[in-house]
């Protein structure tokens, strides 16, 4: 979680973010609450209707609404009532919002923010007495978003129709779908619109090629990103690969349910450079349980846009480096694969990869390193099968030296 301390022009690292599991987290330390806290004296400053609602909406409002993707709503005061320690916890824990980068040389453009007196407000409501407010001011109605936010997009490609059996508390489903392109047409950011947003987690859309041109890893609540003056080159005729992962919360449990969503291309005019995959890989990998260590060097003049990870990955990880051709060396990137928040990592700045740069990986698998998930958050085993460990930069030719 970024805090976004603005009164003092500075932004800091709020908590270790590297061991969250949102959903699962949030969701088993929330059922400990009991409504013993309705005895706590009333001392907060601070009202739900008036203070807390705000907050919640802008910052929580697009994953914890009713039939959201989130386990549980926190759109009215009953609903937010019994988790409030739970979002106490998280917040001063740094889960919430998610994010597992960690933020340092480098920084995000796609961040979620919370600011310090929006933190502030929620912990001495919580600690506070949890008050109502005024029974007046109840806050509208909020419906879970169902809307292209970055509007309507220049394609819309229809999804098929996928349905999860009563049985089921998890599938991941893959599609290929046909662009629809007669000329090579140049994409400035991809989105997906679920059509049931409770059980849709993350997807992933790509161009089917040699290598694999990904347009977007979607999760729950992040607007489209794309770059000033680049675009992603759609050959004619291409086809799109769609992973979709699909997850139900504990109130869809034991039900059958079906989703049917929507990919939506957005054009660019004029782009003046391509972006397209530089992936950093290790050898295969075999059961191990010391740090691994793999690198590439940069053969020409590049500058990066964003980072992403191998879908496949589900507990690793990261450190990445890069180191000079005078060995001096920068962080990147630090973040902890989750496979509920697979994500783009778009820089703030395009970073500058001068021909001879090294790019530097350490992965640790499975909490090797000692440090653990907080209690309760079950973590997916990351499984070894003689494949690569491969992250991936997006890049555009810098030009000449």
């Amino acid at each position: 979680m970024i805090i976004d301390d603005r009164r003092r022009g500075r932004r800091r690292v709020a908590g270790v973010v590297f061991w969250s599991v949102f959903g699962i987290a949030f969701g088993a330390a929330g059922l400990s609450v009991e409504r013993a806290e309705a005895h706590k004296a009333i001392t907060s400053k601070y009202t739900y209707n008036e203070d807390v609602f705000p907050v919640l909406r802008d910052r929580c409002g697009r994953c914890h609404v009713p039939d959201g993707v989130a386990p549980m709503s926190l759109m009215t005061y009953k609903d937010a009532y019994p988790w409030g320690e739970s979002v106490r916890a998280e917040i001063i824990a740094g889960h919430m919002p998610p994010w597992h980068a960690l933020e340092g040389a480098v920084r995000f453009k796609n961040a979620p923010t919370i600011t310090a007196a929006e933190v502030d407000k929620i912990l001495v409501w919580v600690s506070g007495g949890n008050p109502e407010g005024n029974p007046r001011n109840v806050p509208p109605t909020v419906a879970p978003h169902h809307e292209w936010p970055g509007g309507k997009p220049d394609l819309i490609l229809q999804l098929p129709e996928t349905t999860m059996a009563a049985d089921k508390s998890e599938i991941t489903q893959e599609f290929t779908i046909p662009a629809r392109t007669t000329e090579p047409t140049w994409v400035r950011s991809a989105d997906l619109l679920p059509g049931t947003p409770s059980i849709v987690r993350n997807a992933t859309i790509s161009v089917k090629a040699d290598p694999e041109q990904v347009l977007a890893v979607w999760a729950p609540g992040e607007d489209p990103v794309g770059a000033d003056g680049a675009a992603f080159q759609l050959p004619a005729g291409a086809e799109l690969a769609v992973r979709v992962h699909y997850k139900k919360t504990y109130s869809y449990e034991g039900r059958e349910m079906s989703d049917r969503s929507a990919v939506g291309l957005y054009f660019a005019k004029d782009p003046s450079m391509e972006i397209r995959p530089f992936a950093v890989a290790s050898a295969p990998v075999s059961a191990t349980r010391d740090p691994l260590s793999f690198s590439r060097t940069v053969d020409e003049n590049l500058q990066a846009l964003a980072f992403r990870s191998d879908p496949s990955l589900s507990n690793v990880r990261l450190q990445v480096d890069a180191v000079s051709t005078a060995g001096i060396r920068m962080p990147v990137i630090q973040l902890a694969i989750r496979p509920d928040w697979m994500r783009r990592y778009w820089f703030e700045r395009p970073l500058a990869l001068p021909r001879g740069t090294r790019i530097e990986v350490v992965a640790i698998l499975n909490g090797a390193d000692g440090l653990l998930p907080p209690s309760g958050t079950p973590l997916p085993p990351q499984v070894v099968d003689g494949t690569p460990i491969r992250v991936t930069f997006d890049v555009v030719a810098a030009g000449k030296p």
